[in-house]
């Protein structure tokens, strides 16, 4: 091999740290939303495309094996000519802020990357044990972003962060297995929704290796994942956390940190706001499970105390099964869910707590099915009766199939 082509290491912890720089305007660098000027930027990253490619050639023994026209990025086959390429080199415009040079120098940079590490590989490959059941990827929310899920909470820390390599090619693949869910079609949603549930994390999450595995990771994705970072909510998030995390967050760019939203304790009000209870996991008061019987997004309410509330959450248009599901995300509620028929007879309890005994939080999610006879409304009917100061917050759905 040549002196450019000689063994080299994933590069996985060799990520430039990001730029700090003013802001520009970005809003018409959208294949859906192109300017003219932006056009003619992205007309000359693609001119400079095959040199782009040629220099991670030389670069990387990896990529130079690669067949000609045989480099992608996220399925994306980048010197054909299409929507979804130009999407991805919209992403590096954006991210080196239109700047082409560096626009170019960045994909050379990602190739190599992808190629040495064997991403496509990776995103594969199973993950060893001790780095299962922490993360979820329970589908795209109604604007079509992936959702990712990271509950930090029940990591055995030694083992996740005590191999700082591993650990990176961990959250790579889990980025690669949301991203599989992006169309990158015009118009379509291009970056993700990421929920960090820290619940029951413990005072072990400020060992150095764990900071070094986030500041690893952060380069990683800041680097070759430009532009998917969405809105990050970092749910349950503990105030002993908050000096460390501003640290960290004053390394990344403005527009990223702009995508951060931070919950206390038990706020689900507000992560509703941002994602529908259907989509949350049930560990963190939401709806969603493996074998969930109901699909979709689902509805919410604030309960005031000593208040009740009414949800009507279907229509029936006939005879049919009716799954459905309700939570109370803390502490206690008293609840009934009724079909108040099209007919205007007189409505029918499917559904209710026994008197005196009421649905916990820690009971999750409740669930069952009911035959409805005909067309009609099914009602969530939530009492807050054990509560003189305290506000409840209640989560429900029901389907319906004929």
């Amino acid at each position: 091999a040549t002196a450019s082509h000689r063994a080299r290491a994933c590069p996985l912890r060799r990520a430039r740290a990001p730029r700090r720089a003013a802001m520009v305007d970005l809003s018409r660098c959208y294949l859906h939303n192109l300017g003219d000027a932006e056009a003619e930027k992205l007309a000359q990253l693609r001119e400079r495309l095959p040199a782009a490619i040629a220099k991670a050639k030389e670069g990387s023994s990896e990529a130079s094996a690669l067949p000609d026209g045989g480099i992608t990025m996220w399925r994306v086959p980048l010197e054909k000519k299409t929507d979804a390429s130009d999407i991805v080199l919209l992403k590096y415009l954006r991210a080196e802020e239109l700047d082409v040079d560096k626009a170019a120098e960045r994909i050379t940079q990602s190739i190599i990357f992808r190629a040495d590490c064997k991403i496509d590989e990776l995103a594969k490959a199973e993950l060893p044990e001790h780095f299962m059941k922490h993360d979820f990827i329970p589908g795209v929310d109604t604007d079509g972003r992936p959702i990712m899920i990271s509950r930090f909470g029940g990591m055995d820390i030694d083992k996740v962060f005590g191999d700082l390599e591993a650990f990176v090619r961990y959250r790579a693949k889990l980025m690669e297995n949301a991203i599989e869910l992006l169309k990158f079609e015009k118009g379509a949603a291009e970056d993700l929704v990421q929920i960090h549930d820290y619940s029951g994390v413990m005072g072990s999450m400020y060992k150095s290796e764990v900071k070094g595995g986030v500041q690893a990771i952060s380069k990683v994705f800041a680097e070759h994942y430009p532009e998917f970072k969405g809105k990050t909510l970092f749910v349950n998030f503990p105030a002993v956390f908050s000096k460390p995390f501003q640290a960290l967050a004053s390394l990344l760019p403005e527009r990223t940190r702009k995508k951060f939203v931070i919950l206390g304790q038990e706020d689900h009000a507000t992560l509703f706001e941002h994602l529908a209870p259907g989509l949350v996991p049930e560990g963190i008061g939401g709806l969603w499970r493996h074998a969930a019987t109901v699909e979709g997004p689902g509805h919410f309410a604030v309960v005031k105390a000593r208040d009740a509330t009414d949800i009507e959450a279907l229509h029936v248009p006939g005879p049919g099964t009716v799954p459905w599901e309700l939570r109370v995300c803390t502490l206690e509620v008293a609840y009934d869910v009724a079909f108040v028929p099209a007919s205007g007879e007189a409505e029918q309890v499917i559904a209710k707590n026994e008197a005196g005994k009421y649905l916990t939080a820690e009971e999750g999610v409740l669930a069952g099915s009911w035959t409805a006879p005909g067309a009609g409304k099914v009602h969530f009917r939530f009492r807050n009766e054990n509560a003189w100061f305290k506000k409840r917050v209640v989560a429900c759905r029901a389907g319906f199939a004929a």
